[in-house]
């Protein structure tokens, strides 16, 4: 089977001299590397004299917002990816480090833990298999971070048996229930499966090159599938857009969309190159599906391991504003420290944004990831008031 996300295709941009988005990615993405977004660039086999002219999908006030957060908190390493959900462009695609000045774009690599973002797969393969929803009950014992092969497949009730709905333990990330239902309930092959239809092992039709992220699977092995199930393993890596291109699409109707850098290519003169049109999507999820990850995420942030950060945000005329997301957590050597995820989205009527927070901590926590989502959440979402004074 191969990954739905190798299907998505780029028949909806309009391309009137043979410009598409593999040239555009060889032209923009070793800038993108640097951390630069030049207006001229010359793209390959485009017969034009002259320099062409690129109009990015970056939203210039919250991209500077996310680079003066990440300068402001300093985490060792930081990224912050803001994405729209239903079109995939780009709004901000931020990085910094404390000490490591040399590396490419921290954004586009994807050699960081997936940790508990992956339990966002296994959601979503649970609810479309029908295994699940967000009222089921997942008896678990032990302590919600730990994961031990006795609980997993050996459970049996006792007085110290925990019986939550499944929004709970999706909020509060509770490994076991997400080791049992992945290796139990749903199997390798499932699951597996769900990796590749949200975009794991693929690339997407984008218009820059990023990595997504990977899966090392063996379906037959029952422990290996409940890791990855719970994200209790450094095998299954993710990078920060493909991070915010799964939160998107929990508030997209469940599709799984080609994120983009590129709105517009002209020539001398202004003669139209380029456009982006319409984005390259596949299904990821029913609709159905695609709200009950809301209702899970939303309780993350609600009563679940983001509460502590977003205790606050409702405050300044933002009581209206949805957020759900998924936090994540795990050591890593790629580089070496302590990975903290949180993807997620925000929704205001309409107005909606998808977002991957990552924070990856030496020996001293700086800051959260879920703290710095929540501040640039208050800044894209920030009163009209607030935006004319500024």
């Amino acid at each position: 089977m191969w990954p739905a996300a190798m299907s998505l295709v780029s028949h909806q941009r309009i391309n009137y001299f043979n410009i598409n988005e593999t040239g555009i990615a060889a032209a923009i993405t070793p800038h993108i590397k640097e951390r630069a977004f030049p207006e001229s660039v010359s793209i390959p086999d485009v017969n034009i004299d002259g320099d062409l002219t690129v109009e990015y999908t970056l939203d210039p006030e919250l991209q500077n917002e996310a680079l003066r957060l990440l300068q402001k908190h300093n985490p060792d390493y930081g990224v912050l990816v803001a994405i729209d959900p239903d079109t995939g462009k780009i709004l901000a695609l931020a990085d910094n480090t404390r000490n490591y000045s040399d590396l490419d774009h921290l954004a586009l690599s994807a050699t960081y833990p997936a940790a508990s973002v992956s339990k966002i797969i296994t959601a979503v393969a649970g609810f479309e298999q029908g295994a699940i929803n967000t009222h089921s009950v997942i008896p678990f014992n032990g302590k919600s971070t730990s994961l031990y092969k006795k609980n997993v497949f050996k459970h049996s009730n006792n007085k110290w048996t925990r019986k939550q709905p499944f929004t709970e333990s999706f909020a509060k990330s509770v490994n076991t229930v997400f080791g049992r239902l992945g290796a139990v309930t749903l199997g390798g092959e499932t699951l597996k499966d769900y990796f590749y239809q949200l975009g794991f092992n693929a690339r997407f039709a984008s218009d820059f090159n990023f990595d997504n992220g990977s899966i090392e699977l063996d379906v037959d092995d029952e422990w290996q599938v409940a890791e990855a199930a719970s994200g209790y393993t450094r095998k299954n890596t993710l990078s920060p857009v493909h991070g915010a291109v799964l939160a998107a699409s929990a508030v997209n109707g469940g599709k799984l969309v080609a994120p983009v850098m590129v709105s517009r290519v002209t020539g001398p003169q202004g003669i139209p190159l380029y456009h982006y049109n319409e984005p390259a999507v596949s299904p990821a999820m029913s609709q159905s599906s695609a709200e009950m990850l809301q209702t899970v995420m939303r309780a993350t942030v609600s009563k679940g391991s983001a509460k502590k950060s977003f205790k606050r945000f409702h405050r300044n005329h933002l009581e209206d504003v949805e957020v759900g997301g998924k936090t994540g957590s795990l050591t890593g050597f790629s580089p070496k420290g302590k990975y903290d995820w949180f993807v997620g989205y925000g929704k205001l009527g309409e107005r909606k944004i998808a977002f991957a927070a990552l924070c990856i901590n030496k020996e001293k926590w700086y800051v959260k990831s879920s703290r710095l989502a929540r501040e640039l959440l208050e800044f894209y979402f920030r009163p009209v008031e607030a935006v004319v004074e500024s």
